[in-house]
């Protein structure tokens, strides 16, 4: 069963924003080419829209703070299923991070940022290059 975004609860958002810490545009581009062919645009595509919706200038900073959350806990080394152990499925917990965040900041959102995620999942996938 979907949640709708309304049914979220505080704590979900807070769990979220703690990760924020581990957030870094280094940190995120090492991770992406590191697993770029082993997972491929499943994987790629939240976290790139995330992204650049926290490059862009119009984003509220409180989805930005979301955004940042989610993202560090994609980039963080522990997680509840390990990448190591089980490549694909060992996403599956960054996977729902990042669907829960791509909810909450949902209206900021544009067919531009998913065309730019889009766009960049394929060089990558192509080239593995930024």
């Amino acid at each position: 069963m979907t949640k709708r975004i309304e049914d979220v609860s505080f704590e979900e958002i807070n769990e979220i924003e703690k990760y924020g810490k581990h957030y870094s545009k280094k940190n995120f581009w090492d991770k992406i080419f590191r697993i770029a062919r082993k997972v491929g645009a499943t994987v790629l595509r939240p976290a790139l829209i995330l992204y650049y919706l926290l490059e862009d200038d119009k984003v509220p900073f409180k989805h930005k703070a979301y955004i940042v959350g989610a993202l560090g806990y994609f980039i963080l080394p522990v997680d509840l299923i390990p990448e190591s152990i089980l490549p694909v499925i060992g996403f599956t917990d960054d996977i729902a991070v990042m669907a829960l965040a791509l909810k909450l900041v949902n209206d900021s959102v544009t067919p531009e940022i998913k065309a730019k995620a889009d766009h960049k999942v394929t060089e990558i996938l192509q080239t593995n290059k930024v």
